[in-house]
């Protein structure tokens, strides 16, 4: 059944940490995974901001309680219903942000987490940012990533695929799926791998950043 749609006015929320953006090392802009809240992801990143990195932790537009209808909330970048609209939605928000912060000539790494890495991917394709950088922590590979307008963005930045060995999420089939779809279009890349679960590795992240 055809629905319709229309563009509303909405309020979106964002963390930082670290220093000013004109004092810093470089930016760091992080997309959290299904679930989690932004406030408390970047608090991941402490040890990234001390070491002079400016953080920057967008929201996604989609908060949602976590079990039930109380208690602890969390937020989504998109679901499976109207996802057209949502990813284009994500784009736009995610350059008003960029706009907002005065990021258009940067270049600041991108870094997603789970979730967090289609919605990072396909920002970099489709938005108005040129990122150095784009790190694809324990995500998918967006299988609907727009090569015929995003080949150049994704051979233009550096790209690192990172997992944890003891994932209960992903294991290396994750990292042979995006390893297939980035060699078949020419995109060199750097795969790295944790003794970890599904979550952030600040030393190993420290080390990529350094």
């Amino acid at each position: 059944m055809p629905y319709h749609s229309f563009d509303i006015k909405k309020t979106a929320r964002y963390f930082t940490i670290g220093p000013p953006f004109a004092d810093s090392k470089g930016i760091l802009i992080v997309l959290h995974g299904y679930g989690q809240l932004p406030g408390f992801f970047i608090k991941r990143f402490q040890p990234i901001a001390d070491d002079g990195w400016a953080i920057v932790a967008p929201e996604g537009l989609h908060r949602f309680y976590l079990e039930g209808t109380q208690g602890r909330v969390g937020a989504s970048w998109m679901t499976k219903e109207a996802r057209q609209d949502d990813i284009l939605d994500n784009v736009h928000y995610l350059d008003s942000l960029a706009t907002e912060l005065q990021l258009n000539r940067q270049r600041p790494v991108l870094l997603g987490f789970s979730q967090g890495v289609a919605t990072a991917s396909r920002w970099a394709a489709m938005g108005k940012i040129t990122f150095s950088r784009l790190i694809m922590w324990s995500g998918v590979f967006p299988p609907d990533y727009p090569w015929a307008s995003g080949t150049e963005q994704m051979r233009a930045m550096q790209i690192d695929v990172v997992y944890g060995t003891e994932d209960v999420f992903f294991d290396d089939t994750l990292l042979k799926t995006t390893a297939a779809v980035l060699d078949a279009n020419a995109v060199p890349f750097t795969a790295y791998s944790f003794a970890g679960g599904h979550a952030i590795d600040t030393d190993l992240l420290h080390r990529l950043l350094n």
